[in-house]
């Protein structure tokens, strides 16, 4: 079975109801409250779920807990900050758009580091599945602010393309086969949450923020997409990442914003597009291909 693959395609899953709890929860409190607080709230779920499972950490020695450790710097910090800075200049349709490149720079990192070579039904695969996301992600949308098309915030969309992409990678490297995606997940999101934290209490932010009354504020959507984000949506990536190729799980992966179309028609009462519709038949056919390869 193509567990990979399937793994891939829950993350995708998982990531297009998180972008809807964390909206909320960012139009509650702000976005940088949203990004300091998620990480801790799924830090504590992988330790409960790693102290019910029985996971073994003892795999993990000095040089994979540093790809691990590097991985969720990469990945979960300089990534996630490049993108949500990337949001704010530029506006969200076109960082996500800028965000479509993340399977390329996974598919090129696979390649340097883990000497993974996509076949050519594989390629043909994420070309598709990348048209079906780039097409849906570029419609222009009423009310949508689109940004300053600033030169800035496209570099800073690149940037988090390519964490995401290389990050990945690095947690395939760091698991090595041997490493539980549990253990893996807790070892990215514990540094993540460390280094996201030093680095705001070092600016003298965190005191100004008022987290507390922020999390009591928002604490219903902050757990929801904690749940289905950085808790099971990052899991289930690692566990794409061991099965699967980089590359073709991060295509998978990268499928959220057709996959969020439903949620949006039962939350929102939104009516897709004829645009929207030809991109979701494109996407799901390169998924298709990437299933049946």
């Amino acid at each position: 079975m193509l567990l990979g693959e399937i793994a891939a395609l829950g993350t995708a899953t998982c990531w297009s109801f998180t972008g809807l709890f964390f909206a909320e929860a960012a139009h509650r409190i702000g976005a940088l409250r949203v990004n300091l607080l998620r990480l801790p709230v799924a830090l504590a779920l992988l330790s409960l779920a790693s102290a019910v499972t029985g996971t073994a950490f003892a795999t993990i020695d000095a040089t994979r807990a540093t790809s691990l450790a590097a991985s969720g710097v990469v990945g979960l910090v300089i990534g996630d900050l490049a993108l949500f800075e990337a949001m704010r200049r530029i506006g969200p349709r076109l960082a996500l758009l800028v965000m479509s490149l993340a399977p390329i720079a996974a598919s090129l990192a696979g390649l340097v580091l883990l000497g993974e070579r996509p076949g050519r039904l594989a390629l043909l695969g994420i070309t598709v599945t990348l048209a079906g996301v780039i097409w849906v992600v570029g419609e222009p949308r009423p009310g949508q602010p689109r940004g300053s098309h600033g030169g800035v915030g496209i570099a800073l969309a690149i940037v988090g393309a390519t964490c995401q992409g290389v990050g990945l990678a690095l947690a395939k490297v760091g698991m090595a086969g041997e490493v539980p995606p549990l253990a893996a997940t807790w070892v990215r999101m514990g540094t993540a949450t460390v280094l996201i934290w030093a680095l705001t209490a070092i600016t003298g932010r965190a005191r100004q923020l008022g987290i507390a009354e922020a999390a009591r504020r928002s604490w219903a959507p902050l757990l929801g997409g904690a749940i289905f984000g950085p808790f099971a949506g990052v899991w289930l990536s690692l566990v794409a990442a061991r099965l699967a190729d980089v590359g073709v799980a991060a295509t998978i992966m990268a499928t959220t914003p057709v996959l969020v179309i439903p949620a949006l028609m039962v939350c929102e009462r939104y009516r897709p597009t004829p645009r929207a519709l030809v991109g979701t038949v494109v996407t799901v056919a390169g998924v298709a291909l990437l299933f049946t390869r």
